[in-house]
């Protein structure tokens, strides 16, 4: 009886000792720790962005008040210079994509993937420690940190603790910023391809606002040159772009790019100096040459007289010479030398401006490079057959073709006028394509897709293409009259498109 009592308080006993500790434990000691996991990343943060993802650069030089993106914004500007990009939003001073820091570049180190209670980073450069990020709890609202480094190469330390325990990761990263900057002429400035185009193309409403991000040059991040830099900054995360774009619509080599193109403004040499503060350039990205040949004289010329190749003009360049063929000519023998001028900008620390002023030079970095676009041809149909648009005749844009945009130009190109008469026209100075696929020659790179895919093969994509074309024709008879024979909004994004192969074939 007595054992059998016993034994029941012994079992008894031993129910609730085998109870208490799971008691004790839950109530008064926390879960144990798990094992920290450090699984870091970085990334450049964008310095050309898109904040609506609308394929276009938006800035913080301000937005119109209301309407943006209608054929009459409003002329009141918002949110300029607030260091926050908008939708639509222009860029800063008309030129700058983002801000240009001496300090380097915004650089993003995630921690999310990781697992613990904390996390720090410690930075290195050159074996030395520079920064470290205080701890911080790893969340999903405190994951990412941004920092500002140099451009070189970095060592990212993680370090993650879960209680006491702690997990290092170390990273090796190259910090690496690309420079772009764009100069030249309405074929780089975007010209006819304001940010609110799309409203003018629905609508060809009789009053229409054009809103630039430039308003005296017509420039604008529609253009070829600035899609491209959204290309390039869209392609890796391991790097960073910022444009600096001082194209400006009817700019020649010495009255834009080289000396002044109205009163009051800089040359595009002093205006980049002044923004870039000595920095080295990445890429510079022009168009030049169409103006100093006489674009704006051949194109009202043709719509106003029969066989003109032949034909005087009251419209400089061209009408200081007796006939368009022959002022065409001796100003194409003059473009190899302008392209020299600019050149020397680049190269020398001091190059001579239009009144023989000295300016400084830009600087290129050891990657650096000078990309000249071709210009584009207006004037074959989709089928490839020469076209007759307009007062512009089949045998005038079959000149136009042969020997002004054709790189290796007919001559003599055998012309006949509306008396079928025939007249030989010589090409010996060349063309204008011509020579800008010569530049190869001192250095720069040529971008020569941009006549190949439009002014060869069995498809034309000129003014009078249809659906295939990547020209205006003359947009004023609806109430825009600047873009009449420039890149309409596919062509700019076929031609970006065809820029930014040409600057990742080279090594971007």
């Amino acid at each position: 009886m007595t054992m059998k009592r016993n034994f029941a308080l012994i079992a008894s006993v031993s129910v609730t000792l085998t109870l208490l500790p799971a008691a004790v434990s839950h109530a008064t000691n926390p879960q144990a720790p798990t094992t920290p996991v450090a699984q870091g990343s970085w990334s450049m943060v964008p310095q050309s962005k898109d904040v609506n993802k609308d394929g276009f650069i938006d800035s913080d030089g301000g937005v119109p008040k209301s309407g943006a993106m209608s054929t009459n914004p409003s002329s009141t500007y918002v949110g300029a210079e607030n260091f926050i990009a908008q939708p639509n939003e222009r860029l800063i001073g008309g030129s700058l994509s983002w801000y240009l820091e001496d300090s380097g570049f915004p650089v993003t180190l995630n921690a999310c993937k990781s697992k613990g209670d904390t996390y720090g980073w410690k930075i290195q450069r050159g074996g030395k420690v520079i920064q470290r990020i205080a701890t911080k709890k790893l969340a999903k609202k405190t994951c990412r940190t941004t920092v500002q480094l140099p451009e070189g190469l970095h060592s990212f330390t993680l370090t993650v603790t879960s209680g006491s325990k702690t997990k290092r990761q170390s990273m090796v990263a190259n910090i690496s910023h690309y420079l772009m900057v764009v100069m030249g002429d309405s074929y780089a400035s975007g010209e006819g391809n304001p940010r609110n185009v799309d409203a003018w193309l629905n609508n060809r409403a009789p009053s229409f606002d054009p809103y630039w991000d430039d308003d005296q040059c017509n420039r604008s991040v529609h253009g070829a040159p600035a899609q491209a830099a959204l290309q390039l900054e869209r392609s890796s995360k391991k790097t960073s772009v910022t444009l600096v774009d001082v194209s400006c619509s009817g700019a020649t080599m010495q009255k834009g790019i080289l000396g002044p193109q109205l009163r009051g403004m800089k040359s595009q040499i002093e205006a980049v100096n002044d923004l870039v503060k000595g920095r080295d350039i990445d890429a510079i990205v022009m168009s030049a040459g169409g103006n100093d040949v006489g674009f704006g004289s051949i194109l009202t010329s043709c719509a106003l007289q029969s066989n003109c190749p032949l034909a005087t003009t009251t419209t400089p360049p061209l009408s200081a010479y007796p006939t368009m063929q022959t002022g065409v000519q001796a100003l194409t023998a003059e473009l190899p030398t302008g392209y020299s001028l600019i050149n020397k900008c680049f190269t020398d620390s001091t190059c001579t401006g239009t009144q023989n002023q000295n300016l400084p030079g830009l600087s290129l970095s050891p990657i650096g490079q000078v990309f000249l676009n071709s210009y584009p041809d207006p004037t074959r149909s989709e089928t490839g057959s020469t076209c007759s648009y307009l007062t512009i005749s089949q045998e005038d844009f079959a000149w136009a073709h042969d020997t002004i945009l054709d790189p290796s130009p007919v001559d003599p190109f055998m012309y006949r006028t509306t008396q079928g008469r025939v007249v030989p026209l010589s090409s010996g100075a060349g063309s204008l394509n011509g020579a800008i696929a010569n530049t190869a020659q001192i250095g720069w790179k040529p971008i020569m897709g941009t006549w190949s895919e439009t002014g060869t093969g069995s498809t034309g994509h000129g003014v009078c293409a249809d659906e295939q074309s990547w020209i205006f024709g003359l947009t004023g008879i609806f109430g825009f009259t600047s873009g009449s024979f420039h890149p309409n909004p596919v062509g700019q994004k076929k031609i970006s498109g065809i820029i930014f192969r040409e600057m990742v074939a080279s090594g971007f």
